[in-house]
Protein backbone atom coordinates (compact mmCIF):
# COMPACT_ATOMS: atom_id res chain seq x y z
CA UNK A 1 0.00 0.00 0.00
CA UNK A 2 2.84 2.43 1.35
CA UNK A 3 4.78 1.62 -2.19
CA UNK A 4 1.63 2.18 -4.20
CA UNK A 5 1.05 6.06 -2.68
CA UNK A 6 4.42 6.61 -3.49
CA UNK A 7 3.96 5.81 -7.33
CA UNK A 8 0.73 7.53 -7.55
CA UNK A 9 3.05 10.61 -5.60
CA UNK A 10 5.70 10.33 -8.41
CA UNK A 11 2.78 10.10 -11.48
CA UNK A 12 1.52 12.82 -10.04
CA UNK A 13 4.91 14.75 -9.81
CA UNK A 14 6.03 14.09 -13.29
CA UNK A 15 2.57 14.98 -14.68
CA UNK A 16 2.20 18.30 -13.44
CA UNK A 17 6.05 19.61 -14.42
CA UNK A 18 4.84 18.15 -17.78
CA UNK A 19 1.60 19.99 -18.33
CA UNK A 20 2.75 23.09 -16.74
CA UNK A 21 5.71 23.41 -18.75
CA UNK A 22 3.24 22.98 -21.61
CA UNK A 23 0.84 25.15 -20.52
CA UNK A 24 3.31 28.17 -19.96
CA UNK A 25 4.22 27.92 -24.28
CA UNK A 26 0.20 27.97 -24.86
CA UNK A 27 -1.63 30.75 -26.70
CA UNK A 28 -5.09 30.32 -26.59
CA UNK A 29 -7.05 30.45 -29.67
CA UNK A 30 -10.71 31.41 -30.40
CA UNK A 31 -12.86 29.19 -28.66
CA UNK A 32 -11.03 29.60 -25.70
CA UNK A 33 -10.70 32.77 -25.62
CA UNK A 34 -14.64 33.00 -26.56
CA UNK A 35 -16.08 31.43 -23.55
CA UNK A 36 -13.07 33.82 -21.36
CA UNK A 37 -14.69 37.45 -23.21
CA UNK A 38 -18.34 35.83 -22.70
CA UNK A 39 -17.78 35.63 -18.67
CA UNK A 40 -15.83 38.97 -18.81
CA UNK A 41 -18.03 41.05 -21.01
CA UNK A 42 -21.85 40.03 -19.75
CA UNK A 43 -23.60 39.71 -17.04
CA UNK A 44 -25.55 37.14 -15.29
CA UNK A 45 -28.77 36.74 -17.22
CA UNK A 46 -27.05 37.86 -20.65
CA UNK A 47 -24.76 34.94 -20.30
CA UNK A 48 -27.63 32.11 -19.87
CA UNK A 49 -28.83 34.05 -23.33
CA UNK A 50 -25.42 34.03 -24.98
CA UNK A 51 -24.91 30.22 -24.14
CA UNK A 52 -28.28 29.23 -26.20
CA UNK A 53 -26.81 30.72 -29.34
CA UNK A 54 -22.96 29.19 -28.32
CA UNK A 55 -24.28 25.65 -28.69
CA UNK A 56 -22.30 24.74 -25.09
CA UNK A 57 -23.98 24.39 -21.62
CA UNK A 58 -23.41 26.67 -19.19
CA UNK A 59 -21.61 24.65 -16.82
CA UNK A 60 -17.70 25.99 -18.18
CA UNK A 61 -19.18 29.57 -18.15
CA UNK A 62 -20.28 29.63 -14.90
CA UNK A 63 -16.92 28.28 -13.06
CA UNK A 64 -15.20 31.00 -14.97
CA UNK A 65 -17.27 33.72 -14.17
CA UNK A 66 -16.48 34.76 -10.87
CA UNK A 67 -12.57 34.66 -12.07
CA UNK A 68 -13.44 37.26 -14.75
CA UNK A 69 -15.43 39.33 -12.69
CA UNK A 70 -13.11 39.97 -10.38
CA UNK A 71 -10.80 41.24 -13.07
CA UNK A 72 -8.10 38.63 -13.44
CA UNK A 73 -6.19 38.03 -16.68
CA UNK A 74 -7.29 35.42 -19.21
CA UNK A 75 -4.05 32.77 -18.21
CA UNK A 76 -6.27 32.60 -15.25
CA UNK A 77 -8.77 30.21 -17.23
CA UNK A 78 -5.73 28.06 -18.70
CA UNK A 79 -4.55 27.15 -14.58
CA UNK A 80 -8.55 26.74 -13.93
CA UNK A 81 -8.51 24.17 -16.67
CA UNK A 82 -5.34 22.42 -15.68
CA UNK A 83 -6.48 22.27 -11.66
CA UNK A 84 -9.85 20.26 -12.91
CA UNK A 85 -8.14 17.86 -15.13
CA UNK A 86 -5.45 17.80 -12.24
CA UNK A 87 -8.31 16.94 -9.12
CA UNK A 88 -9.21 13.90 -11.58
CA UNK A 89 -5.82 12.40 -12.21
CA UNK A 90 -5.61 12.37 -8.35
CA UNK A 91 -9.20 10.49 -7.65
CA UNK A 92 -7.90 8.34 -10.89
CA UNK A 93 -4.46 7.44 -9.12
CA UNK A 94 -6.03 6.65 -5.75
CA UNK A 95 -9.40 6.17 -6.27
CA UNK A 96 -9.56 3.25 -9.12
CA UNK A 97 -8.44 -0.22 -9.39
CA UNK A 98 -6.58 0.49 -12.56
CA UNK A 99 -2.67 -1.41 -12.26
CA UNK A 100 0.42 0.70 -12.40
CA UNK A 101 1.15 0.36 -16.15
CA UNK A 102 -2.94 1.32 -16.95
CA UNK A 103 -2.42 4.65 -14.85
CA UNK A 104 0.63 5.45 -16.57
CA UNK A 105 -0.82 5.07 -20.35
CA UNK A 106 -4.27 6.79 -18.85
CA UNK A 107 -2.25 9.99 -16.98
CA UNK A 108 0.47 10.31 -20.13
CA UNK A 109 -2.46 9.84 -23.09
CA UNK A 110 -2.64 13.05 -25.21
CA UNK A 111 -5.89 13.87 -23.94
CA UNK A 112 -5.14 13.96 -20.42
CA UNK A 113 -1.99 14.96 -20.63
CA UNK A 114 -1.91 18.12 -23.30
CA UNK A 115 -5.72 18.35 -24.82
CA UNK A 116 -7.64 18.84 -21.63
CA UNK A 117 -5.75 20.57 -19.01
CA UNK A 118 -3.37 22.84 -21.84
CA UNK A 119 -6.07 23.66 -24.10
CA UNK A 120 -8.68 25.41 -21.68
CA UNK A 121 -11.98 24.18 -22.89
CA UNK A 122 -15.30 22.76 -21.54
CA UNK A 123 -14.06 19.41 -22.02
CA UNK A 124 -11.48 19.71 -19.44
CA UNK A 125 -14.60 19.39 -16.84
CA UNK A 126 -15.18 15.86 -18.14
CA UNK A 127 -12.84 13.21 -16.53
CA UNK A 128 -13.46 14.88 -13.32
CA UNK A 129 -17.40 14.04 -13.06
CA UNK A 130 -17.31 11.14 -15.69
CA UNK A 131 -14.28 9.41 -13.00
CA UNK A 132 -16.96 10.52 -9.91
CA UNK A 133 -19.79 8.71 -11.89
CA UNK A 134 -17.29 5.22 -12.86
CA UNK A 135 -17.07 5.47 -8.90
CA UNK A 136 -20.22 5.50 -7.72
CA UNK A 137 -21.48 3.12 -10.23
CA UNK A 138 -20.85 0.00 -8.41
CA UNK A 139 -22.53 2.11 -5.93
CA UNK A 140 -25.31 3.45 -7.48
CA UNK A 141 -27.93 1.52 -5.41
CA UNK A 142 -26.66 2.35 -1.80
CA UNK A 143 -25.45 6.07 -2.69
CA UNK A 144 -28.55 6.87 -5.58
CA UNK A 145 -27.67 10.53 -5.06
CA UNK A 146 -23.98 10.91 -5.54
CA UNK A 147 -24.44 8.78 -8.44
CA UNK A 148 -27.10 10.61 -10.06
CA UNK A 149 -25.30 14.02 -9.16
CA UNK A 150 -22.95 12.75 -10.89
CA UNK A 151 -24.40 12.66 -13.98
CA UNK A 152 -26.67 15.67 -13.49
CA UNK A 153 -23.12 17.57 -13.49
CA UNK A 154 -21.49 16.06 -16.40
CA UNK A 155 -24.66 16.11 -18.51
CA UNK A 156 -23.41 20.32 -18.26
CA UNK A 157 -20.39 19.82 -18.86
CA UNK A 158 -20.84 18.95 -23.21
CA UNK A 159 -23.17 17.74 -25.83
CA UNK A 160 -20.92 15.07 -26.28
CA UNK A 161 -21.66 14.11 -22.41
CA UNK A 162 -25.18 14.47 -22.83
CA UNK A 163 -26.07 10.86 -24.63
CA UNK A 164 -24.34 8.98 -21.74
CA UNK A 165 -25.72 10.59 -19.24
CA UNK A 166 -29.30 10.08 -20.60
CA UNK A 167 -28.54 5.94 -21.19
CA UNK A 168 -27.54 5.32 -17.44
CA UNK A 169 -30.17 7.63 -16.40
CA UNK A 170 -32.71 5.32 -18.18
CA UNK A 171 -30.45 2.16 -17.39
CA UNK A 172 -30.23 2.90 -13.47
CA UNK A 173 -34.46 3.92 -13.81
CA UNK A 174 -34.94 0.45 -15.37
CA UNK A 175 -32.75 -1.31 -12.68
CA UNK A 176 -34.65 0.09 -9.59
CA UNK A 177 -38.16 0.47 -11.15
CA UNK A 178 -39.12 -2.32 -8.51
CA UNK A 179 -37.43 -0.91 -5.64
CA UNK A 180 -38.39 2.64 -5.93
CA UNK A 181 -38.50 4.72 -2.67
CA UNK A 182 -38.02 8.25 -1.58
CA UNK A 183 -34.27 7.56 -1.24
CA UNK A 184 -33.73 7.26 -5.06
CA UNK A 185 -37.54 8.71 -6.60
CA UNK A 186 -36.12 12.12 -5.27
CA UNK A 187 -32.95 12.55 -7.59
CA UNK A 188 -34.64 10.93 -10.00
CA UNK A 189 -36.71 13.29 -10.37
CA UNK A 190 -34.22 16.14 -9.92
CA UNK A 191 -32.13 14.56 -12.61
CA UNK A 192 -35.75 14.67 -15.00
CA UNK A 193 -36.02 18.00 -14.14
CA UNK A 194 -32.41 18.68 -15.20
CA UNK A 195 -33.01 16.73 -18.76
CA UNK A 196 -36.14 19.33 -19.06
CA UNK A 197 -33.74 22.41 -18.26
CA UNK A 198 -31.22 20.85 -20.89
CA UNK A 199 -33.52 20.83 -23.75
CA UNK A 200 -35.37 24.09 -22.95
CA UNK A 201 -31.75 25.65 -23.11
CA UNK A 202 -30.63 24.31 -26.29
CA UNK A 203 -34.03 23.09 -28.47
CA UNK A 204 -36.33 25.74 -27.38
CA UNK A 205 -33.91 27.95 -29.12
CA UNK A 206 -32.48 25.81 -31.73
CA UNK A 207 -33.10 28.37 -34.62
CA UNK A 208 -31.00 30.63 -33.01
CA UNK A 209 -28.11 27.81 -32.27
CA UNK A 210 -25.59 29.08 -34.59
CA UNK A 211 -23.06 26.89 -33.76
CA UNK A 212 -25.18 24.27 -34.03
CA UNK A 213 -26.79 25.26 -37.03
CA UNK A 214 -23.36 25.29 -38.57
CA UNK A 215 -21.72 22.22 -37.36
CA UNK A 216 -25.52 20.60 -39.27
CA UNK A 217 -24.71 22.66 -42.89
CA UNK A 218 -20.54 20.94 -42.64
CA UNK A 219 -21.65 17.24 -40.96
CA UNK A 220 -19.68 14.67 -42.89
CA UNK A 221 -21.10 11.38 -44.35
CA UNK A 222 -20.79 8.29 -41.44
CA UNK A 223 -17.69 6.99 -43.67
CA UNK A 224 -15.94 10.02 -43.52
CA UNK A 225 -16.54 10.27 -39.88
CA UNK A 226 -15.10 7.00 -38.78
CA UNK A 227 -12.06 7.85 -41.04
CA UNK A 228 -11.32 11.03 -39.59
CA UNK A 229 -11.41 9.61 -35.88
CA UNK A 230 -9.38 6.96 -37.18
CA UNK A 231 -6.95 8.93 -38.54
CA UNK A 232 -6.54 11.31 -35.71
CA UNK A 233 -4.68 8.89 -33.49
CA UNK A 234 -1.97 8.36 -35.77
CA UNK A 235 -2.16 11.51 -37.86
CA UNK A 236 0.88 12.91 -35.76
CA UNK A 237 2.81 9.87 -35.52
CA UNK A 238 2.83 9.56 -39.23
CA UNK A 239 3.42 13.08 -39.94
CA UNK A 240 6.72 12.53 -38.31
CA UNK A 241 7.47 9.17 -40.30
CA UNK A 242 7.03 10.26 -44.06
CA UNK A 243 7.73 6.46 -45.89
CA UNK A 244 3.91 5.92 -43.98
CA UNK A 245 2.35 9.14 -45.30
CA UNK A 246 0.45 7.51 -47.78
CA UNK A 247 -0.70 4.61 -45.73
CA UNK A 248 -1.87 6.39 -42.37
CA UNK A 249 -5.91 6.07 -43.86
CA UNK A 250 -5.04 2.18 -43.74
CA UNK A 251 -3.01 2.16 -40.65
CA UNK A 252 -5.12 4.62 -38.74
CA UNK A 253 -8.71 2.14 -39.38
CA UNK A 254 -6.36 -0.81 -39.12
CA UNK A 255 -5.47 -0.19 -35.61
CA UNK A 256 -8.61 1.76 -34.54
CA UNK A 257 -11.29 -0.28 -35.10
CA UNK A 258 -10.30 -3.28 -34.46
CA UNK A 259 -9.44 -2.17 -31.07
CA UNK A 260 -12.23 -0.78 -30.23
CA UNK A 261 -14.16 -4.09 -31.63
CA UNK A 262 -11.91 -6.24 -28.77
CA UNK A 263 -12.67 -3.76 -26.03
CA UNK A 264 -16.45 -3.74 -26.57
CA UNK A 265 -16.23 -7.42 -27.06
CA UNK A 266 -14.91 -7.96 -24.02
CA UNK A 267 -17.19 -5.65 -22.28
CA UNK A 268 -20.20 -7.72 -23.57
CA UNK A 269 -18.65 -10.73 -22.56
CA UNK A 270 -18.16 -9.65 -18.33
CA UNK A 271 -21.05 -7.19 -18.02
CA UNK A 272 -23.99 -6.61 -20.85
CA UNK A 273 -24.65 -3.41 -18.72
CA UNK A 274 -21.75 -1.77 -19.28
CA UNK A 275 -21.39 -3.20 -23.30
CA UNK A 276 -24.68 -1.36 -23.64
CA UNK A 277 -23.69 1.87 -21.92
CA UNK A 278 -20.01 2.38 -23.51
CA UNK A 279 -22.11 0.95 -27.15
CA UNK A 280 -24.65 3.74 -26.98
CA UNK A 281 -22.75 6.33 -25.76
CA UNK A 282 -19.55 5.69 -28.94
CA UNK A 283 -22.68 5.74 -30.98
CA UNK A 284 -24.22 9.17 -29.56
CA UNK A 285 -20.82 10.89 -29.86
CA UNK A 286 -20.13 9.51 -33.58
CA UNK A 287 -24.02 10.79 -34.39
CA UNK A 288 -23.28 13.87 -32.92
CA UNK A 289 -19.73 14.25 -35.16
CA UNK A 290 -21.23 13.08 -38.10
CA UNK A 291 -25.26 14.72 -38.21
CA UNK A 292 -25.22 17.75 -35.69
CA UNK A 293 -21.40 19.22 -34.58
CA UNK A 294 -18.82 18.35 -36.61
CA UNK A 295 -16.88 21.58 -37.65
CA UNK A 296 -13.84 19.99 -37.67
CA UNK A 297 -12.78 16.95 -35.45
CA UNK A 298 -10.44 17.78 -32.83
CA UNK A 299 -8.34 15.75 -30.85
CA UNK A 300 -10.11 17.23 -27.83
CA UNK A 301 -13.54 15.75 -29.12
CA UNK A 302 -12.03 12.48 -30.62
CA UNK A 303 -10.16 12.06 -27.44
CA UNK A 304 -13.73 11.56 -25.48
CA UNK A 305 -14.47 8.04 -27.23
CA UNK A 306 -10.89 7.14 -24.99
CA UNK A 307 -12.41 8.46 -22.03
CA UNK A 308 -15.97 6.58 -22.56
CA UNK A 309 -13.98 3.47 -22.34
CA UNK A 310 -11.97 4.25 -19.28
CA UNK A 311 -15.17 4.51 -17.91
CA UNK A 312 -16.01 1.16 -18.85
CA UNK A 313 -12.41 -0.41 -17.92
CA UNK A 314 -12.87 1.19 -14.33
CA UNK A 315 -16.82 -0.25 -13.88
CA UNK A 316 -15.92 -3.61 -15.37
CA UNK A 317 -13.47 -6.31 -15.44
CA UNK A 318 -12.69 -7.03 -18.92
CA UNK A 319 -10.96 -9.89 -20.28
CA UNK A 320 -7.50 -9.60 -21.42
CA UNK A 321 -8.45 -9.17 -25.21
CA UNK A 322 -10.29 -6.20 -24.41
CA UNK A 323 -7.19 -4.97 -22.71
CA UNK A 324 -5.27 -5.62 -25.75
CA UNK A 325 -7.13 -3.45 -27.42
CA UNK A 326 -7.07 -0.78 -24.57
CA UNK A 327 -3.48 -0.72 -24.34
CA UNK A 328 -3.03 0.02 -27.66
CA UNK A 329 -5.14 2.72 -28.22
CA UNK A 330 -3.62 4.40 -25.28
CA UNK A 331 0.24 4.00 -26.50
CA UNK A 332 -1.00 5.42 -29.41
CA UNK A 333 -1.99 8.16 -27.40
CA UNK A 334 0.89 8.66 -24.95
CA UNK A 335 3.01 8.83 -28.24
CA UNK A 336 1.05 11.86 -29.70
CA UNK A 337 1.36 13.10 -26.06
CA UNK A 338 4.99 13.86 -26.74
CA UNK A 339 4.53 15.40 -30.20
CA UNK A 340 1.86 17.60 -29.58
CA UNK A 341 3.35 19.00 -26.77
CA UNK A 342 7.12 19.45 -28.46
CA UNK A 343 5.22 21.23 -30.85
CA UNK A 344 3.13 23.03 -28.41
CA UNK A 345 7.04 24.81 -26.58
CA UNK A 346 8.51 25.36 -30.34
CA UNK A 347 5.27 26.92 -32.24
CA UNK A 348 2.48 29.09 -31.72
CA UNK A 349 -1.02 27.43 -31.18
CA UNK A 350 -2.18 30.88 -32.34
CA UNK A 351 -1.07 34.32 -32.91
CA UNK A 352 -3.44 35.99 -30.24
CA UNK A 353 -0.79 36.48 -27.86
CA UNK A 354 2.12 37.52 -29.97
CA UNK A 355 -0.35 40.70 -31.53
CA UNK A 356 -1.38 41.48 -28.52
CA UNK A 357 1.75 42.04 -26.93
CA UNK A 358 3.02 43.84 -29.81
CA UNK A 359 0.32 46.27 -29.35
CA UNK A 360 1.55 47.15 -25.56
CA UNK A 361 4.95 47.35 -27.16
CA UNK A 362 5.08 48.90 -29.54
CA UNK A 363 2.26 51.09 -30.24
CA UNK A 364 0.60 53.81 -28.79
CA UNK A 365 -1.78 51.62 -27.15
CA UNK A 366 -3.89 54.24 -25.45
CA UNK A 367 -4.81 55.69 -28.56
CA UNK A 368 -4.85 52.92 -31.07
CA UNK A 369 -7.44 52.22 -33.17
CA UNK A 370 -8.26 48.68 -34.49
CA UNK A 371 -10.48 47.46 -36.98
CA UNK A 372 -11.33 44.06 -37.64
CA UNK A 373 -13.23 41.93 -40.29
CA UNK A 374 -15.07 38.85 -38.99
CA UNK A 375 -14.82 39.53 -34.99
CA UNK A 376 -14.93 35.56 -34.44
CA UNK A 377 -11.16 35.44 -35.63
CA UNK A 378 -10.24 37.77 -33.18
CA UNK A 379 -11.41 36.80 -29.73
CA UNK A 380 -7.99 35.28 -28.80
CA UNK A 381 -6.56 39.40 -29.12
CA UNK A 382 -9.36 40.69 -27.29
CA UNK A 383 -9.12 38.24 -24.35
CA UNK A 384 -5.47 39.54 -23.53
CA UNK A 385 -6.46 43.13 -23.91
CA UNK A 386 -9.91 43.15 -21.65
CA UNK A 387 -9.43 46.94 -22.20
CA UNK A 388 -9.52 47.48 -25.56
CA UNK A 389 -11.93 47.34 -27.78
CA UNK A 390 -12.34 46.45 -31.49
CA UNK A 391 -14.07 47.74 -34.17
CA UNK A 392 -16.10 45.65 -36.31
CA UNK A 393 -16.13 47.07 -39.98
CA UNK A 394 -18.82 44.34 -40.87
CA UNK A 395 -21.67 45.49 -38.16
CA UNK A 396 -20.11 49.13 -37.76
CA UNK A 397 -19.95 48.99 -33.74
CA UNK A 398 -17.73 48.35 -31.02
CA UNK A 399 -16.68 44.80 -30.20
CA UNK A 400 -15.22 43.23 -27.21
CA UNK A 401 -16.37 39.57 -27.95
CA UNK A 402 -18.15 37.91 -30.63
CA UNK A 403 -21.66 37.56 -30.71
CA UNK A 404 -23.41 34.75 -33.14
CA UNK A 405 -26.20 37.31 -33.56
CA UNK A 406 -24.44 40.49 -33.37
CA UNK A 407 -26.99 41.95 -31.20
CA UNK A 408 -24.93 41.63 -27.73
CA UNK A 409 -22.55 44.13 -26.35
CA UNK A 410 -22.30 45.98 -30.00
CA UNK A 411 -21.89 49.84 -28.99
CA UNK A 412 -23.16 51.55 -32.79
CA UNK A 413 -20.87 54.00 -33.64
CA UNK A 414 -19.28 56.23 -36.88
CA UNK A 415 -16.24 54.80 -38.00
CA UNK A 416 -13.72 57.20 -36.87
CA UNK A 417 -11.28 59.31 -38.59
CA UNK A 418 -8.57 58.77 -36.72
CA UNK A 419 -7.94 54.62 -37.42
CA UNK A 420 -4.91 53.68 -37.87
CA UNK A 421 -4.38 50.38 -37.46
CA UNK A 422 -5.59 47.06 -39.13
CA UNK A 423 -5.41 43.70 -37.75
CA UNK A 424 -6.14 41.37 -40.28
CA UNK A 425 -6.55 37.41 -40.32
CA UNK A 426 -4.57 35.34 -42.69
CA UNK A 427 -7.11 34.11 -44.71
CA UNK A 428 -8.10 37.82 -45.69
CA UNK A 429 -6.67 38.88 -48.81
CA UNK A 430 -4.52 42.53 -49.21
CA UNK A 431 -4.96 44.49 -52.59
CA UNK A 432 -1.33 44.68 -54.14
CA UNK A 433 -2.49 48.31 -54.95
CA UNK A 434 -3.93 48.58 -51.18
CA UNK A 435 -2.15 51.58 -49.37
CA UNK A 436 -1.91 49.65 -46.31
CA UNK A 437 1.60 48.43 -45.26
CA UNK A 438 2.09 45.44 -42.94
CA UNK A 439 4.30 45.92 -40.07
CA UNK A 440 3.98 42.80 -38.43
CA UNK A 441 3.02 39.14 -38.83
CA UNK A 442 2.38 36.71 -35.56
CA UNK A 443 4.68 33.34 -36.00
CA UNK A 444 3.54 30.85 -38.23
CA UNK A 445 2.88 27.37 -36.97
CA UNK A 446 4.64 24.38 -38.37
CA UNK A 447 2.49 22.67 -41.73
CA UNK A 448 2.26 18.91 -40.42
CA UNK A 449 0.92 19.97 -37.19
CA UNK A 450 -2.34 21.36 -38.29
CA UNK A 451 -3.55 22.54 -34.69
CA UNK A 452 -2.79 26.14 -35.80
CA UNK A 453 -5.69 28.67 -35.41
CA UNK A 454 -5.34 31.61 -36.10
CA UNK A 455 -2.11 33.78 -37.87
CA UNK A 456 -2.70 37.49 -37.75
CA UNK A 457 -1.29 40.47 -39.63
CA UNK A 458 -1.07 44.24 -38.44
CA UNK A 459 -1.68 47.08 -41.07
CA UNK A 460 -1.02 50.59 -41.38
CA UNK A 461 -2.58 53.10 -43.58
CA UNK A 462 0.32 55.32 -46.19
CA UNK A 463 -2.08 58.35 -45.38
Amino acid sequence: MENSKKFNCFIIIIYLLITIAALCFHEIWRDEAQAWCLVRDLGFIDLFNAVKIEGHPILWYLVLFPFAKIHLNVETMQIVSLLFVFISVIFLLFKSSFNNFQKILIVFSSGMLYYLPVVARNYSLIPLFLFLNAYFYSKREEKPYQYLFSLLILSHTHLYMLGFCIINFLLYVFEIRKKLNIKNIVPIIILLLNFLFIRYLFLNSIRDNYALLEGIKSSLSLKDTLFVIAQVYLYNIISYLPILRNSFRILSVALFYPSLCLILYSFFKTDKKIFIICFLSLAYIIGVFTLVYFNGILYQKIFLIILILIWGLWCSKPVETGKIGFYILLLLSLITSLIVINEEIKYNFSGGKEIAKYIKTNLDYENTFIAVGNPYLYSPISAYLPDKKFYNVISKSYITYYSFNNLQNNIPSEYPENSKYSIVQEDIKIPVDSDLNMIFESKQKNLSSKTQREVFKIYTSNE
